[in-house]
């Protein structure tokens, strides 16, 4: 198998039950540009890319889970649920069934799509919309499961940073289900069909929709997408084609007592609040300033374009830094961490307003990575000491880490090795 996840063949089982049958760093978009994550079908040459989104079916590539792919869906959902079984062997049972339940609705879901599977489907009459379920398992499964000894290294807890403004209720869980579709209808009834899969085997922990831009409403489909903060979002990402996406992004385990995540991913997932009032209350030129990138363009500040690489060395007239020290791009960019490089997607979230008032929106943000440690950790931990002018104006209010194992041609379900 895993000469033949080097050489990139893959069989179709494989593509679409893949890695569980399946950024404020970064929107992604622009990260996997060009490698569709769905088939169109009855498309023209030149037809809209809206439509062909909207058209297509998930068909996994190169062995990877559709949240991996692109283009990226419109609307996701990421819910984090917990197993109902006494720890030990119960749990073991029963989240095994509800993986093998998940991972054989999910191939159907990817082929055939909901209205074909539930008789009077929210979804019927939709187009599939590139429809993709990848599932994960938390950390908190292996403990509770007597499977410690199977955690891998990579699993480790995330640490504390100083920063952080953590609400339990919005932390951690289980087992994950991460869904993405271009039509919100097509995503809720899919996340509610699979929930009900699940039965009372599980509670939903906590759950979080995200969406971006539509690419009906996008002038380009293309480009990378804003923040709710204005930001163009994603610009820096590991591409497929780089000799580097593999060892970034997909993990490697040779020991039999971890087998089970080769191939797989680490997803940590991030509630992050923006404090959109204080942000816009700001001058547009100390907005640039604290991101180190232009409004209109997303160019790092002193470049000609988006794609520009950042000169953290070029200082203005009077000497100082034109990317500023404590600009997020600088202390979050590879040069600062040791190389540290992830596949980053987030999505923006709006729930409204809480009784007092206040704005409950931000960033649904995903870090897909080989390794959590050397990945987001890093990263964030030089966010957090370097002092990101960001802070003042984010709270990272939910944090999980999750591992999305490959579920292999051999094996029925997504971690079927590991029980």
């Amino acid at each position: 198998m895993r000469g033949d996840r080097e050489r990139g063949h893959v069989s179709r089982r494989g593509l679409l039950a893949a890695m569980g049958t399946a950024g404020i760093a970064g929107l992604g978009a622009g990260g996997l540009a060009g490698h569709l994550s769905g088939t169109a079908t009855d498309t023209a040459d030149g037809e809209d890319p809206a439509l062909v989104s909207a058209r297509s079916r998930v068909a996994p590539r190169e062995g990877r889970p559709p949240a991996l792919l692109t283009p990226v869906p419109a609307n996701v959902q990421v819910v984090a649920v917990d197993v109902r079984a006494q720890d030990g062997p119960d749990v073991r049972r029963t989240a095994r069934e509800v993986l093998a339940a998940w991972s054989e609705q999910a191939r159907s879901l990817h082929d055939e799509g909901l209205a074909s599977l539930v008789e009077g489907a929210p979804s019927q009459d939709l187009h599939p919309a590139s429809l993709g379920v990848t599932l994960g398992l938390g950390p908190s499964l292996l403990e509770r499961a007597g499977l410690a000894d199977r955690r891998p290294p990579q699993m480790e807890d995330l640490p504390e940073f100083g920063t952080d403004h953590l609400d339990p209720a919005w932390c951690d869980g289980d087992l994950m289900l991460y869904v993405g579709a271009e039509d919100p209808l097509v995503l809720s009834s899919a996340v509610d069909h699979l929930l009900r899969t699940a039965g009372d085997r599980t509670r939903v922990r906590w759950a979080l929709p995200g969406f971006q831009r539509s690419a009906v409403a996008a002038a380009d489909p293309g480009a990378t997408p804003r923040n709710l903060m204005g930001q163009v979002d994603g610009t820096v990402n590991p591409r497929p084609d780089e000799a580097l996406f593999g060892p970034q992004v997909l993990a490697s385990h040779t020991d039999r007592p971890l087998a089970w995540m080769d191939g797989g991913t680490y997803v940590v997932v991030r509630r992050i609040r923006m404090l959109l009032d204080d942000w816009f209350a700001l001058e547009p030129e100390r907005r640039e300033e604290v991101i180190g990138r232009r409004l209109s363009d997303g160019a790092p500040l002193g470049g000609d374009g988006e794609h520009d690489l950042p000169d953290l060395a070029a200082r203005d007239g009077g000497g100082e830094p034109v990317i500023a020290r404590d600009a997020h791009i600088r202390l979050a960019s590879p040069e600062s961490t040791l190389g540290a490089r992830m596949l980053r997607r987030s999505f923006n979230y709006d729930l409204g307003w809480d009784a007092e008032g206040r704005r409950q929106a931000g960033l649904l943000f995903t870090a897909w990575q080989a390794d959590p440690r050397t990945g987001f950790t890093a990263v964030q931990r030089n966010l957090d000491e370097g002092g990101d002018a960001l802070n003042a104006y984010i709270r990272h209010e939910g944090s999980a880490l999750f591992a999305v194992p490959p579920l292999r041609e051999d094996e029925p379900h997504v971690a079927h090795s590991l029980f």
